[in-house]
């Protein structure tokens, strides 16, 4: 693959290192390191530090060291470790030529190579899956954003105009054509869009470079370039200025048919119909106080405004609701991981010499501190999912009989299998091939093929459901075909920390096996989901909040006459607060309400498909007390506390300045 040149490879007594084990041994490069394997010590030096994208995530405990083509004979292995994986590296990377070598491996070991070859995009979807899913949220809500603002600032545009309406119709009088008028609006905001939008593009490129960076850096890649970019930057500052200048010019337009008298006169726009309004109908009847009587007519007059208000805060507590809803589902996997499809796990234990780990298990078991334990190792087997149908490949965890009463797992239909001659499989697995409960799958597993029958289909994020389950009476037999002894789990009793009772372990044993404890599922998923959606709950508040805070003060500002000419014939300032806090606030907690209920009720229903892409059957939601708190009253305390203000501080004016106003 190389056209006869000689690789970049490790030469002797050298090795590459990933960046995750410089990290940790604080080595670099040209330093010398002592690998104690098997029995023997070699000393090595660290001839280049590389990224790992597969395994260099510090949720992860694999630690990888790469040696020379033909070297490994110089790193001496326990007896009952094999080499797993061979890592296939071409010249010039390309999906096309990717594709054929994986056609010509088949052809030529006649094997079904496809599902067993780690290529660049299973790296990719399966390492970045968390973080695809934050993107795919991040994009939907700055699209929803996006719509909220385009409409505030049409509003903006629309509230100026309206007060500047004599002005404009002064100018026409004077002499200005209708287009240059126009012209001189569309210049203002053009500079004020396009500053916006060059500040904007600047800080966006700066705030996603370091969200990038901190995401390859938490999968083992801490040299970044961002070269080329700086177009995506400009590109996303003409789209905001575009889209500023045709939303202005669709509010500007309307002064080339502006009567400039009729603008002097009563500075408003002509309205539709210029005849008589007609009398609604409707008085105060005294049943409920005039404030919230008074309010309601407002809101009746001026529909559109008040519906934005509504709408606003419909999106702000649907979005709420989820997102906070998610990350406490997320937070629960360690108490229910069955919901998710996993079998918790505290801590991993493998052997390192000729013993197996199930010699010492029924002292561990004996332990107070260890809840139970279970045994499981993960190969990979060929299936045929239908007679004739072409061997496929999958991921295997087979268990060791009998099931424990304590191990809980997802089946949706059927039962876990119970005997060697039956399996459960994943529902993505089923769904792609429509296997049911009681059906015949033939696998192929430790050079033996049979047939297994399919007694239970379970859920499970673990390969995104294209799994198989199988159960062994002996599991340290079933691994020998391998090589290897069965692996076992530890789940630790409440209370036990399962870091200190991992050292323990270490030292009582003396290197005859190996001890893993990890990040719990929830843990992983935590940490990836937290900052993201603590993020994007934090803008969509920010936005949401000066949005609503905004148009707030345009609907009272433009009423300033009108609170002038209310306070002339007697009301005080509280009476006058109360109608507008009733008219702002009334309509941001109907709107927050109605966006608790879809986000508990329906909303979840609605990405339900999306999760079933994922492997598990529906979306994974729980109710978070602090997420309807916060949808329901933030808002309705944030539109009071904007009126309040707004209307504090208009009362400050004379009551003869505001109506002449």
């Amino acid at each position: 693959m190389l056209n006869g040149e000689e690789p970049d490879m490790p030469g002797k007594n050298e090795i590459w290192i990933t960046t995750k084990i410089a990290n940790i041994l604080g080595l670099a490069v040209g330093d010398s390191v002592s690998l104690q394997l098997a029995d023997k010590a070699v000393t090595v030096s660290v001839a280049k530090i590389v990224a790992d994208p597969v395994f260099g995530s510090s949720s992860t405990n694999v630690y990888r060291m790469w040696c020379g083509s033909g070297r490994l004979s110089e790193f001496p292995l326990a007896e009952n470790n094999t080499v797993s994986y061979l890592e296939i590296r071409f010249e010039e990377y390309s999906r096309q030529m990717e594709q054929n070598f994986i056609r010509d491996a088949e052809e030529y070991f006649e094997l079904p190579l496809g599902d067993t070859l780690y290529t660049y995009e299973r790296i990719r979807s399966g390492y970045t899956a968390a973080y695809q899913m934050v993107g795919a949220a991040l994009s939907f809500v700055s699209v929803v954003l996006a719509g909220m603002i385009a409409v505030l600032t049409l509003f903006l545009v629309k509230s100026d105009m309206d007060e500047d309406v004599r002005n404009i119709g002064i100018c026409k009088s004077l002499g200005m054509t209708g287009m240059q008028i126009v012209g001189i609006y569309l210049f203002c905001y053009g500079a004020i869009g396009f500053s916006g939008a060059v500040s904007g593009s600047v800080l966006g490129g700066w705030l996603s470079r370091g969200i990038i960076t901190k995401v390859l850096g938490d999968i083992g890649i801490y040299t970044v370039t961002f070269t080329g970019t700086g177009g995506y930057q400009l590109l996303a500052g003409c789209i905001v200025l575009a889209a500023v200048m045709a939303i202005c010019f669709c509010a500007v337009f309307k002064v080339r048919r502006l009567n400039a008298s009729y603008a002097v006169r009563t500075s408003t726009w002509p309205s539709k119909n210029q005849g008589p309004r007609k009398s609604p109908g409707t008085y105060y009847h005294g049943r409920v106080s005039f404030e919230l009587y008074y309010a309601i007519r407002g809101m009746q007059n001026k529909k559109l405004q008040y519906a934005y208000i509504a709408g606003v805060s419909l999106i702000l507590g649907s979005l709420t609701v989820i997102g906070l809803g998610c990350l406490n589902a997320v937070q629960n996997i360690d108490q229910e991981p069955e919901i998710w499809g996993f079998i918790k796990t505290d801590i991993y234990i493998t052997s390192l010499e000729d013993t197996p780990v199930s010699v010492i298990l029924p002292e561990l078991q004996n332990d107070s501190r260890v809840a139970f334990t279970y045994g499981v190792n993960k190969v990979t087997a060929q299936y045929k999912p239908a007679p004739g149908a072409a061997w496929q490949s999958a991921p295997v965890e087979v268990y060791e009989l009998p099931w424990n009463d304590e191990v809980e797992d997802r089946t949706l239909y059927g039962r876990r299998p119970q005997q060697e001659n039956e399996v459960g499989i994943g529902l993505t697995l089923a769904r792609e091939y429509g296997l049911e409960v009681g059906e015949k799958i033939e696998l192929a597993v430790n050079g033996k093929k049979a047939e297994y029958e399919i007694t239970g289909i379970f859920q499970t994020l673990s390969n995104y459901g294209n799994i198989i389950r199988m159960v062994t009476d002996d599991l340290d037999q079933f691994a020998r075909a391998d090589g290897s002894y069965g692996d076992y789990m530890l789940v630790l009793s409440d209370g036990t920390d399962k870091w200190e009772y991992e050292k323990e372990l270490s030292e009582k044993y003396g290197g005859k096996f190996s001890f893993i404890a990890s990040k719990s599922n929830g843990e992983n998923m935590t940490g990836v989901l937290r900052p993201a959606v603590g993020t994007v709950l934090t803008f969509l508040l920010l936005v949401t909040i000066l949005t609503a805070v905004n148009l707030t003060f345009i609907l009272v500002r433009r009423e300033q006459r009108l609170i002038g000419l209310l306070k002339a014939i007697g009301m005080t300032s509280w009476q006058i607060l109360k109608i507008h806090s009733w008219r702002n606030c009334l309509l941001a907690l109907a709107g927050n309400s109605l966006g608790l209920m879809l986000g508990v009720f329906v909303i979840p229903d609605l990405l339900t498909p999306y999760a079933r892409l994922l492997g598990i059957a529906e979306f994974p939601f729980a109710n978070s007390l602090a997420g309807m708190t916060v949808s329901f009253v933030l808002l309705p305390i944030c539109m009071f506390l904007g009126t309040f203000a707004i209307v504090k501080t208009i009362n400050a004016v004379s009551v003869k300045q505001m109506v002449s106003e």
